[in-house]
This record gives structure tokens, C-alpha cells and sequence, in this order.
């Protein structure tokens, strides 16, 4: 038997879903949030997106920048990711440093990189959507980089240490247990 759920808790029915830092710079203001409303939008281009609330100070350096990174985190980070997420980044709090995370080079974004994360993807804006609360900011993929050991052309699952961090909602977080493989 189904129950009834509050709307609002119907975001969480289409998660777990991998859950990413954004980063990004606007002259001398860095930002970082977790953000979990994530979708590849197309492959050619590469195209992605992430929703973020309009209060976030993130939300402001990606408008002013038109540039973002994702950052995704394995379950080693996952304390830090959840502190992240119960801390307001305005223009006074450093976010970035108060994780006490390294940053690693970008190579065609000002946004900082995180290097402890797993996997980059490097964007451009080409589009931001207003979708209620929330802006869709649509970004072309100009860069990815994976660690060799994490990702074959998918995700290999194979040890817990780079093993994506997934969302599942409030402050629940999950790692996959293993790929289910059909052969033809």
C-alpha cells in the first residue's frame, strides 16, 4: 500500500543522486555548497545542470561569474560535506577554508577546485533558469577529470574509499553497494 507524502518531499523520491560541492569565484569572493539537484541535460554538448536556492551566496558568484565547478565528493568527505550544508556562506564566512580543504588548479574556470573530491566538472553558464525558489543554472561541460581508480565509463564501485557520495535527503547520505551487470 502507498502512503501519502507532503509535496514538498517529492524531490527526495527521485534522489539518491550523487551529491556535489559547487564551487565558484567572483573576483576575490569564493564560494562552496553541497548541492544535490543535479541532471546531466544533453551529451552533445555536454550539458549540465544544478538547481540552487536563490539566498545562497553561491547562487550570487555563479550569476556574477557565469562559471561554476562541480566537486564530487566520496564518502571519506562525507562529515565535511554535511557540515558544509548547515553552514551559511556569506561574504564574511570562508566556507572553502573552514573545511580546511585543498585547492587544486582549474584549467579553464576561476572557480577553485577541491582536490580530496573524486571528480571535477569544469562549466560555463549558458543558461539560468528561474524555476520558483531556485535557479536551474544550465552549464556546458568544459572539463572533466576522475580519479583513474573510481570511474571506467561508469562509476566501478569497487572500494569504499572512491565510492561516490550520494544525497538521500535532510542528513542521510549513502554510498552504492555494487554495479548490477546484464550481459546481452
Amino acid at each position: 500500500m502507498k502512503k501519502e507524502i507532503p509535496t514538498w518531499q517529492a524531490t527526495r523520491l527521485l534522489q539518491p543522486g550523487n551529491i556535489a560541492l559547487v564551487t565558484a569565484r567572483h573576483r576575490d569572493k569564493v564560494g562552496v555548497m553541497p548541492a544535490a539537484w543535479l541532471t546531466p541535460l544533453s551529451q552533445t554538448p555536454p550539458l549540465v545542470g544544478v538547481a540552487i536556492h536563490q539566498s545562497r551566496f553561491t547562487h550570487d558568484l555563479i550569476r556574477r561569474s557565469e562559471q561554476f565547478a562541480l566537486n564530487l565528493p566520496g564518502r571519506p568527505l562525507a562529515e565535511q560535506v554535511d557540515r558544509l550544508g548547515r553552514v551559511s556562506g556569506f561574504e564574511d564566512v570562508e566556507k572553502f577554508k573552514l573545511a580546511g580543504f585543498a585547492e587544486a588548479e582549474p584549467k579553464q574556470v576561476a572557480a577553485p577546485l577541491i582536490e580530496e573530491c573524486l571528480a571535477w566538472i569544469e562549466c560555463a553558464v549558458v543558461d539560468a533558469v528561474e524555476t520558483g525558489d531556485h535557479t536551474l543554472f544550465i552549464g556546458e561541460v568544459l572539463v572533466a577529470r576522475v580519479e583513474e581508480q573510481a570511474f571506467d565509463e561508469t562509476w566501478l564501485l569497487v572500494d569504499e574509499e572512491v565510492k561516490p557520495l550520494h544525497h538521500l535527503g535532510g542528513k542521510r547520505y549513502a554510498v552504492l553497494e555494487k554495479p548490477i551487470i546484464f550481459e546481452p
